[in-house]
């Protein structure tokens, strides 16, 4: 299984260049915003990559919203990698960060038109607990909104 050889870590400037398979320059943009709260100690970014250090991962955990639950964001797995356990082992080392931050509870909300990951995040214990609306900027200055289904499953 390839996820055995990926590593994760903090997520360092240098690595934002490389990212470009995870969103639109946009999202990239993002990320790098994010970065400075990473930086504050806010939340936590982290990117798996392969031995020959290639990026294939990246995600978050925010555990500052309630002392008890981290919240996870901004999942991604290389496109081309997907369906071979990495997205697992990605949840996994961003739950080891909530639980080291004193979370008892992950949670994390997922695309309504996205089945792959909410077949994923339910094998891996999730359950649904609602939905929200969220929207963020895409390119071109416009705004994406889309409906979510909030999983949460117990740390």
């Amino acid at each position: 299984m390839i996820a055995d050889g990926v590593t994760f870590r903090d997520l360092e400037p240098a690595d934002l260049s490389d990212l470009e398979w995870s969103g639109s320059a946009t999202h990239v943009a993002h990320v790098a915003v994010e970065l400075g709260r990473a930086y504050a100690g806010e939340i936590e970014i982290l990117i798996g990559e392969l031995p020959n250090r290639r990026l294939v991962a990246l995600g978050a955990v925010d555990p500052t919203g309630r002392a008890d639950v981290g919240v996870l964001w901004m999942i991604a797995v290389h496109e081309t990698l997907q369906s071979l356990g990495i997205g697992s082992a990605l949840i996994a080392a961003l739950e080891d960060r909530a639980r080291a931050a004193g979370c008892r509870t992950a949670r994390l909300s997922v695309e309504h038109d996205n089945p792959r990951a909410q077949a994923l995040y339910r094998r891996l214990g999730y359950v649904p607990t609602g939905s929200v609306l969220e929207s963020w900027p895409v390119t071109g200055g416009r705004t994406y909104v889309t409906v979510c289904t909030v999983m949460e499953r117990p740390l």
